[in-house]
């Protein structure tokens, strides 16, 4: 466990040291833990860019004048987006890369919980899946040429690292078996396994890779996605139960989002994290690959899973949906 003090002083640290110049994106910085992560990072550093995707740029107008009340030498950049949409990442990472040189910091944070069931993209991808995976991926491959021009790269995916379980191997993207313990399952093992395929390229070796889990952090953002009663009554009723249990644990029990944002933070800063792909725990330790993930990658399902993840990208662009 790395305690909070330790983590304040590694940021205050780091903060001192002056760095400037620096160019971070960050996908689900709107609400939530991306949001209390960016807020830390933009007082951590000067005269840096921070590049916000987010769907509504007016709606979270009041979110950037914060980022700029506080890093008041930094650039913010709301790049609009949709991120469910593999071609709405493609987009966005378009007009990144028109106007930047590199990129020093990845931070990928949306999705939640799928309580409303299946919902499916048009296209054709279960949304879930995808803000969890599918995007985030695409975000960070098509942003990897940036990544190897920065001196110190990083990317961290807020996610669900250390809790790697056995896949449905037969049907990866759960075209067949979805389920919320099936969905949590399979974006873990496969955001773990391919930051292992990327980490492995020896052109990008120096970047470092971080698949975390937060735990439970209590934060403003709405648990708005309900089940249908059409889905059957019994099933809705538990559902609704269990959203209201789950949120009144993470009120009353979970981590502050200050506590997270400053944890995160220090996640893509701290030099305690060296070039490779890690999985990292809420309290910031560094946590052995456990069994489940130690067999897949000694089977080769890094690339397996990597493959599977250019297929899914290149079926979902084939239907040319306009994001």
């Amino acid at each position: 466990m790395v305690g909070l003090s330790e983590i304040r002083k590694s940021n205050a640290d780091y903060a001192a040291q002056d760095h400037s110049g620096l160019v971070c994106v960050f996908a689900g910085a709107t609400a939530g833990i991306g949001a209390a992560t960016s807020r830390e990072m933009v007082g951590l550093v000067r005269s840096s860019t921070f590049y916000i995707l987010g769907r509504d740029p007016h709606r979270n107008q009041d979110k950037l004048d914060e980022l700029k009340e506080i890093g008041p030498t930094n650039k913010i950049v709301f790049v609009e987006a949709q991120i469910s949409l593999i071609s709405g990442v493609d987009k966005a990472c378009a007009l990144i890369r028109e106007a930047a040189e590199k990129v020093d910091m990845i931070c990928v944070s949306p999705g939640g919980m799928p309580f409303q069931g299946a919902v499916y993209t048009e296209e054709g991808l279960e949304s879930c899946f995808t803000v969890s995976y599918y995007s985030r991926l695409r975000l960070i491959s098509n942003l990897l040429p940036l990544l190897n021009k920065s001196s110190k790269p990083r990317v961290v995916s807020i996610l669900n690292g250390t809790k790697e379980k056995q896949m449905i191997e037969e049907d990866l993207g759960l075209e067949k078996h979805w389920g919320i313990t099936a969905v949590v399952n399979h974006t873990t093992v496969c955001t773990s396994l391919a930051f292992d395929y990327l980490a492995a390229n020896d052109s990008q070796k120096h970047i470092t890779f971080i698949h975390d889990t937060p735990g439970f952090v209590s934060t403003d953002t709405m648990r708005t996605s309900w089940r249908s009663k059409k889905d059957g009554l019994a099933w809705w009723a538990f559902i609704s139960v269990m959203q209201i249990v789950s949120g009144w644990i993470i009120k009353y029990f979970g981590m502050a989002a200050k506590e997270s944002g400053e944890r995160h933070a220090y996640e893509l800063t701290s030099d305690n994290f060296a070039p490779g792909s890690w999985r990292v725990s809420r309290l910031n330790d560094i946590v052995p690959d456990n069994k489940v993930l130690l067999e897949y990658r000694e089977s080769g399902w890094g690339e397996k899973i990597w493959e599977f993840t250019l297929g899914v990208w290149e079926k979902a662009l084939a239907k040319g949906v306009e994001s």
